[in-house]
């Protein structure tokens, strides 16, 4: 009966309920796009995106759950890639699901021989180590003409006529639905008592093998696993292409993927889906309309995210202080302190991003000139300076308003300010605000919503605890 239990508190699981509603939602944006008549490019972007989050989180496996940092984890997305494409290209009768399925197998095959020797390493040796496995793999790959085709890679991989839709809405809901069961099942390992494992592992090393544990083993198979997946993700990446070449092994994959792990949150689960999602819309915003700067504003935006939030976007939203000895009304207090402290960055975030791309895409307006109308609603209409500086004082008029009476826990002022953030990211997308500076209000709306939430925030707010606390406390004290 044991099995049946498991089986049925798997089934109660609200994390695989929501992983369901997200792909049930997501099934669909392809169909929305086309009766938009938005570009087909906002459906493959999103088809990258899923792809780079299931390498993002695999590689995360290793550093953020086993503490182990991999500067070659880009050999596995790269064998996977070849093992599927070569399958696919030179052996006729070769099923698709079978060259896809021999991929991950092929990265783990390949994680269990290079994690054998990296393992017996710690710390810089560690990553030393995987880094020059994986420069093997990609001289391999780069060098072998006559089996890899060299730097001229393999072309014309023959695909299923599904995958050929010109809409590329087939092969974007096949890399949904893989996407999502595999990131699934990683959700489900971290979480097992292998998982845990591996964390403590991280912690402390020598603790957990003074305890019982094989670490070297557990670190292998954490190895292997992440080997798996990253293959996987390197075959949906051949068949995104439809060719695979060397620079898919490349060690410049493997810091893309690390930054995406720290821009997110190196140490949550959901962190790197964010930072691969972050740093894609950076790349797609910059390089597409600014190509002169892209690196520039790139490694600014970057260094300025990873000293100001050293937790990751994930970590900075899910930061609570959970082993205070305070009394519930002095956590509560500081808990909307800080709620209030956090608020006002991402709308200074969103205010200035807001403004630096307006002054790029109209450089000439941010001088006013003698020509102009001084009207205001010339101004706003006209001008990039008065419209941004518009934004930004009743913007933050509102928000200290609307701060003002969250602090005093006043439930009207809970939902408005909601409302507010809500209505925020509604400007943005009429001010066709781009894509990374809608993430950034979006990620606001999920931090607030998030926040004010939460069931003890709740019912400070519908029953007035803290008030209440804080006037028996001082009757006490009379």
């Amino acid at each position: 009966m044991e099995p049946l239990s498991q089986a049925r508190a798997a089934y109660r699981d609200p994390v695989l309920w929501c992983f369901l509603a997200v792909m049930a939602l997501m099934f669909w944006v392809p169909e929305l796009i086309i009766y938009m008549g938005w570009a087909d490019f906002w459906i493959i972007f999103l088809t990258e995106v899923f792809i780079w989050s299931l390498f993002a989180v695999a590689f995360n496996l290793l550093m953020g759950y086993g503490g182990l940092i991999s500067f070659g984890q880009a050999a596995y997305l790269g064998i996977g890639g070849y093992t599927a494409g070569l399958l696919l290209k030179y052996i006729v009768w070769m099923n698709f699901y079978v060259a896809l399925i021999a991929a991950p197998i092929g990265g783990a095959l390949a994680a269990l021989v290079i994690g054998y020797f990296c393992i017996r390493r710690t710390h810089i040796y560690f990553a030393i180590l995987t880094l020059a496995f994986g420069h093997i793999v990609y001289l391999i790959a780069f060098k072998w003409y006559d089996f890899t085709g060299g730097d001229n890679g393999l072309i014309g991989i023959p695909v299923p006529d599904w995958v050929k839709d010109p809409t590329f809405a087939n092969y974007y809901k096949f890399v949904l639905v893989i996407t999502m069961i595999a990131v699934y099942l990683l959700w489900r390992i971290v979480n097992s008592p292998f998982g845990k494992t591996l964390t403590a592992i991280r912690e402390n090393e020598v603790r957990a093998d003074f305890v019982g544990v094989d670490v070297q083993r557990f670190k292998l198979y954490a190895f292997m696993i992440a080997g798996a997946f990253s293959g996987l993700a390197g075959a949906l990446i051949m068949i995104n292409e439809r060719s695979v070449y060397p620079d898919l092994a490349h060690w410049t994959q493997s810091t893309q993927v690390l930054l995406m792990s720290l821009l997110g949150g190196v140490y949550t689960f959901f962190g790197p889906v964010v930072g691969a999602f972050l740093l894609l819309t950076l790349d797609a915003d910059i390089t597409q309309n600014y190509p002169e700067i892209w690196q520039l504003f790139l490694g600014g935006i970057l260094v300025l995210i990873l000293f100001g939030l050293p937790g990751g976007i994930v970590g900075f939203i899910q930061e609570r202080d959970e082993t205070s000895a305070d009394d519930q009304v002095t956590k509560m207090n500081k808990l909307i302190a800080q709620f209030s402290r956090k608020t006002w960055y991402f709308f200074i975030g969103a205010v200035v991003f807001t403004a630096f791309f307006a002054i790029l895409q109209a450089p000439d307006s941010w001088w006013i000139s003698e020509d102009w109308d001084f009207e205001l609603l010339s101004l706003v209409t006209w001008g990039i300076i008065p419209r941004t500086v518009l934004q930004a004082v009743v913007g933050a008029a509102l928000l200290w308003w609307l701060l003002r009476g969250v602090r005093s826990y006043q439930l009207l002022f809970r939902w408005l300010l909601l409302a507010f953030t809500v209505l925020s990211l509604v400007l943005q997308m009429y001010l066709e605000t781009p894509l990374s500076g809608l993430a950034i209000v979006f990620l606001w709306n999920i931090y607030c919503f998030y926040v004010l939430f939460q069931d003890d925030i709740r019912q400070a707010f519908s029953d007035g605890v803290p008030a209440a606390a804080e006037d028996a406390a001082r009757e006490a004290a009379d």
